[in-house]
C-alpha cells in the first residue's frame, strides 16, 4: 500500500535520532566521570524526550492525512455543484497533507540547541551515538521537506505556498548547518581523525 509512507518515515527516522540524543543524555548521567554534569544532563533528556514523544504521533498523522487526501479522490464529480464541492475538500486535505510533514520539520528543529549542547559535553563512549541521531535528524528534515513539497504544488493557495516554501527552506538550512557543527564538535572530541562533518 502506498502509506505509511515517506511522510510517516521521516517521522519515525527524526524520533530515532531524538531518542539516540536521549541516549546519549541517559549514558552521561549518573557517571561519576560526568557527575558536574547531571543537572545538565537531566534538562537535556527532558526536552529530547519530549520531542521524540512529540514526534511519534507524527507517523499516523501523515498516514491519516494522505488517507484522507486519497479518499477525497473520490469524491463524486457529476454535476458542477459535486466538482466545486469536491475541490473544496480535495484542497482541505492537501493543506493537511502539507501540514503534517511540516509540523515534524518545526519539531525537529527544536532539537538543535540540545544536541549542540550535548555534543560539547556528552560521555565521549556515545559520541558515534550522539552523531547517528544528528545525522537521523537531518535525514527526518530532509524527508518531511520532500513529503512538503510533493503535496504543496498541488496547492491552490499561491500565498500559502510561498509562506511554506520560505518556511521549510530555513528549516533546511538550520538541519544542515547545525548537524554539520554537531558532526565538527564530536569530531574533534573523538580519537579519530576522520572528517566528520563531511
Amino acid at each position: 500500500t502506498p502509506s505509511p509512507g515517506g511522510g510517516s518515515a521521516s517521522a519515525a527516522v527524526a524520533a530515532i535520532g531524538a531518542a539516540l540524543g536521549c541516549m546519549g543524555g541517559f549514558l552521561t548521567y549518573g557517571n561519576k566521570k560526568f557527575e558536574s554534569l547531571d543537572s545538565t544532563m537531566r534538562r537535556l533528556i527532558s526536552q529530547l524526550k519530549e520531542i521524540y514523544s512529540d514526534l511519534m504521533p507524527m507517523l499516523d498523522k501523515d498516514t491519516d492525512a494522505f488517507n484522507d487526501y486519497v479518499s477525497s479522490m473520490k469524491l463524486p464529480k457529476s454535476t458542477q455543484a459535486e466538482k466545486d464541492r469536491r475541490e473544496e475538500i480535495i484542497q482541505q486535505k492537501l493543506i493537511k497533507a502539507v501540514e503534517v510533514p511540516l509540523a515534524v520539520m518545526r519539531i525537529c528543529d527544536k532539537c538543535w540547541i540540545p544536541f549542540l549542547e550535548l555534543a560539547h559535553c556528552c560521555n565521549v563512549r556515545v559520541i558515534s551515538d550522539v552523531q547517528t541521531g544528528s545525522r537521523c535528524l537531518e535525514a527526518g528534515v530532509w524527508g518531511a521537506y520532500y513529503n512538503v513539497l510533493i503535496n504543496l504544488k498541488s496547492v491552490a493557495d499561491e500565498r500559502l505556498k510561498e509562506q511554506v516554501l520560505m518556511e521549510v527552506s530555513a528549516k533546511i538550512e538550520s538541519a544542515q548547518s547545525n548537524c554539520q557543527e554537531i558532526l565538527k564538535i564530536l569530531g574533534a572530541r573523538s580519537e579519530f581523525s576522520i572528517d566528520s562533518g563531511s
